[in-house]
């Protein structure tokens, strides 16, 4: 004859437990997160965009955030058009949080504040910020080009303040212009040397400015996600503005613009001047260089006075005067 006992509470408890967790992991562990990122993978260059890439994925393997949110990447090919399409795709499949703007804004940021769907920008370029958008630019939108629109006017230099060094921080100057204003990199030494370190360990090759966008933007994603499981977004924001990344922390107001947000690179051949201008590109030269400390007393009494953006001779450091004048 079977002797049959009944089962103990405790034990048909844990089964009970262990069959919900087979049956629905979701249930007993943190749910799964996805974020979408929109990168320029076709154009301008292919070999920044997997760089970029690569330095989210190692902040995604290196997080305390578990499980670890799943990456799905999306290409723009620096095309507004395109980056919306992505933008539309992920909020199609209801990703957590959208990293974009390394190159191209347009309305992605626009239609995420509308799905309710939070979203970090790298793009150097600010916008208005909200709650739920994340910003690592230093840049007010609109200013590099209304300081170029200043420049062309006042010095007659041909300067522009679109190209390619929106995307790598790189200060070329192509032969059509004289001078480019470009966003300056910010960098937190200490950082950088960590976690160069782990990427050139996971990669076998060298930490780039586009691998650190990549990983920076990632960071801030990924703090913003974790407190926001127990926290209003407005406390998530405020937390993940705080997180330290290897480009510094993101900056959390508006209105804000850094004295050294931007730098005007020359070209490495002449730049031709009339007597006029001249006189007029000494007179930006001192006042955005020199050694000008930072403040309102840069520049004070020229039209450059208060403006975001320090002079840099070609190749080199913001630089002294004698150094930029004979690089002319």
């Amino acid at each position: 004859m079977l002797n049959i006992q009944p089962a103990r509470p405790a034990r048909s408890l844990t089964a009970a437990l262990l069959g919900l967790a087979l049956a629905a992991p979701g249930l007993v562990q943190a749910q799964s997160l996805s974020i979408g990122a929109i990168l320029p993978e076709s154009w301008p260059s292919t070999s920044q965009a997997e760089d970029m890439r690569d330095g989210m994925t190692l902040a995604l393997k290196t997080t305390s955030l578990q499980p670890a949110p799943k990456l799905v990447v999306k290409d723009s090919g620096c095309d507004a058009r395109k980056a919306q399409a992505a933008a539309q795709s992920f909020l199609t499949a209801k990703v957590d949080l959208v990293i974009g703007g390394f190159c191209v804004l347009g309305e992605v940021p626009s239609m995420l504040k509308a799905a309710n769907v939070p979203m970090v920008s790298a793009n150097a370029e600010r916008l208005k910020s909200h709650d739920g958008l994340l910003q690592l630019g230093r840049v007010g939108a609109g200013v590099a080009e209304e300081i170029a629109a200043k420049l062309r006017s006042q010095t007659g230099l041909r300067v522009t303040a679109s190209s390619t060094c929106w995307i790598d921080f790189e200060t070329p100057v192509s032969e059509k212009y004289d001078a480019g204003l470009c966003p300056a990199l910010s960098v937190d030494k200490g950082r950088w040397a960590e976690v160069a370190a782990s990427y050139e360990a996971a990669f076998r090759k060298p930490f780039s400015v586009s691998a650190a966008r990549g990983h920076a933007a990632m960071e801030v994603a990924l703090a913003y996600l974790k407190r926001q499981r127990n926290a209003s977004r407005a406390v998530a924001a405020s937390e993940a503005l705080g997180q330290r990344t290897v480009l510094g922390q993101a900056l959390a107001r508006d209105g804000i613009v850094p004295d050294d947000a931007l730098q005007l690179s020359f070209a490495t051949r002449p730049v031709k001047a009339g007597s006029r201008d001249a006189q007029a590109m000494d007179q930006l030269v001192k006042a955005k260089s020199c050694e000008c400390k930072a403040g309102p007393e840069c520049g004070k009494g020229t039209p450059w006075a208060g403006m975001p953006f320090t002079v840099v001779p070609p190749g080199s450091k913001p630089a002294s005067c004698p150094q930029v004048l004979a690089s002319r």
